[in-house]
């Protein structure tokens, strides 16, 4: 698997990005990126890409990322269309590429004690947990283009990496414990409902509810009970972002006893209503039917980044 190095003693610089829908039959049309990564992150697929000769099929928390100075496009229909998140970023400093397989990467970094902010991630691979994922990535793209929030934007692309760095190395975790604990919250959230309770949690796995406390605690720095409010919250962000459902619909998908719980909550754990909270990140860039739009690489970036030139077409 191939491998790209990400520095970030300062944050990547967010460039531009956004969400691409189609209907029906569609291919991905041909690029070259210059100097810029880009990311993708399935929600619909499959989409069929090639990098520079070799193929990637990707399909539903598929993340892909294309590296700088490399032609991509579509090698194959999908048949039934296809939506993903895009977002391209810059980082400040000449990254590495390795090839190496997978576990035995995720066993060194894991190791590594590390002083120069360094993570890696893979080309490709799927992610554990997609709601953390999508609900960052729609904030990212939701904040305007006024200068102002352009430093916030970058941070949060760092940030995004770092969660995805994350869910990358905990798919490769050996020990009892964490294996116990991923256990814990699939089944968390196949067995999720209103009426869900610690004590129910413990039963039904063969855990005294005070280990499972301290299990969690260890694990995700949260109380089983806290976890469990975190994940409802968690659902019902994404609702809110990806959907126009009624808030008091939400609020039942989202398992909670009744919408006053649910509103009460909401903006405890977020510091907004849930309203607030959906008007603050549902303005994203969609484009149906053509992707990544040719935007001018802003002059505050190129000045960060002199040996990188602007992105565009295949060259002749």
């Amino acid at each position: 698997m191939r491998f790209f190095t990400f520095t970030l003693e300062k944050s990547v610089l967010f460039y531009k990005g956004g969400e691409f829908i189609a209907e029906s039959q569609w291919q991905h049309r041909q690029m070259y990126h210059k100097g810029d990564y880009e990311l993708i992150v399935c929600i619909k697929g499959p989409v069929y890409l090639e990098i520079d000769s070799e193929e990637y099929t990707l399909n539903e928390d598929d993340v892909l990322i294309v590296p700088p100075f490399t032609k991509f496009g579509g090698f194959k229909d999908s048949p039934d269309g296809a939506d993903f998140y895009w977002l391209h970023f810059f980082s400040q400093f000449k990254e590495d590429t390795y090839h190496k397989d997978e576990a035995a990467v995720a066993a060194e970094l894991r190791n590594q004690k590390s002083t120069h902010h360094q993570i890696s991630l893979p080309s490709q691979f799927k992610l554990s947990d997609s709601r953390q994922i999508l609900v960052l990535i729609h904030q990212i793209l939701s904040i305007r283009d006024e200068l102002a929030y352009v430093e916030e934007r970058d941070f949060l692309t760092s940030a995004l990496l770092i969660r995805l760095f994350k869910q990358f190395l905990n798919q490769y975790q050996p020990d009892e414990e964490t294996t116990r604990m991923n256990y814990l919250k699939e089944w968390i959230r196949a067995h999720m409902s209103s009426s869900l309770s610690v004590n129910q949690i413990a039963n039904c796995v063969h855990l005294n509810p005070d280990y499972l406390t301290r299990l969690f605690k260890k694990h995700t720095g949260m109380t089983t009970l806290q976890y469990l409010n975190h994940l409802k919250i968690e659902v019902a962000s994404l609702l809110l972002v990806r959907t126009e459902m009624p808030i008091k619909k939400i609020a039942d998908y989202a398992y909670f006893s009744d919408d006053k719980t649910f509103m009460r909550r909401f903006k405890t754990e977020t510091g907004l209503t849930p309203s607030e909270y959906r008007n603050s990140y549902n303005m994203i860039h969609l484009n149906n039917p053509h992707v990544d739009p040719q935007i001018p690489i802003p002059k505050w970036i190129a000045d960060s980044i002199d040996y990188i030139p602007e992105n565009g077409d295949i060259p002749e």
